[in-house]
């Protein structure tokens, strides 16, 4: 596992050598596992060393939850890139950080986005991690503000003081929007998405730029996609009302 964290979209090929460097392993033990991952076929050699295998891709899809979400959530997810024409994303809770899942761009007008799918940003800076906080027992909330990541911008809060309110207006409007916490330029609008069990397992959100009117009409949109995607995964309001 710690030969496969040090691969990332700006290190996806990796010499031994390398690897034995980024995961502090001793040399010997570096190149006798990765041989070995290369034989099951969870590494695929290259001219110039290692990369992640097809194999490894393969066993992460079978039968995984996440999988199973974004398939869900996709034709949603395209539906509202078409009628907003900014980038479309959703996320789940990964201990500390939103683990992005996918990420559909938009090219022409569109606004900044520094993730990529299978990136990872600080829940407690960003929209969809405030939204599947809000949701989210109070131990897991507890959890998330126990300390602050590093702020992005001039408006990133640096400290929990106000996050109670916070993730009260969430739960009671349904929806968050956060504007230009990672990006000085970039508004993100936020919607919880629950599957059957009435849990909040989510978020879709979409980038805007940070103008003060493009969330407004935005807004009611991605709360429509969320709760679509969360009827498709079996969600019932009547249900979870009784």
């Amino acid at each position: 596992m710690r030969i496969l964290a040090v691969f990332d979209s700006e290190h996806s090929t990796l010499t031994p050598a390398e690897i034995a460097r980024r995961t502090k392993l001793p040399v010997a033990s570096t190149y006798r596992i990765v041989n070995e991952m290369v034989n099951l076929g969870i590494l695929d050699k290259t001219v110039t060393g290692v990369q992640t295998g097809v194999r490894l891709w393969e066993l992460a899809s079978r039968g995984s939850k996440t999988l199973n979400l974004r398939n869900t959530a996709l034709p949603f997810m395209e539906d509202i890139q078409r009628a907003i024409q900014q980038h479309t994303q959703l996320g789940v809770l990964e201990g500390k950080d939103v683990l992005f899942l996918e990420r559909l761009s938009a090219s022409e007008g569109a606004v900044v986005n520094i993730l990529q799918v299978a990136g990872r940003l600080p829940a407690i800076i960003c929209a969809p991690g405030l939204v599947i906080a809000a949701f989210s027992p109070r131990a897991v909330q507890q959890g998330l503000l126990t300390d602050m990541p590093k702020p992005y911008t001039r408006f990133t809060p640096t400290d929990t003081t106000g996050y109670p309110a916070i993730l009260a207006d969430i739960r009671r409007n349904g929806f968050v929007q956060v504007d230009g916490w990672i990006h000085e330029e970039v508004s993100a609008v936020s919607a919880p998405i629950t599957d059957a069990g009435g849990s909040v397992v989510a978020a879709l959100s979409v980038l805007l730029p940070n103008d003060g009117k493009t969330s407004r009409v935005a807004r009611p949109a991605v709360q429509i996609a969320a709760a679509g995607i969360s009827r498709a995964l079996g969600y019932s309001p009547v249900k979870a009302g009784e």
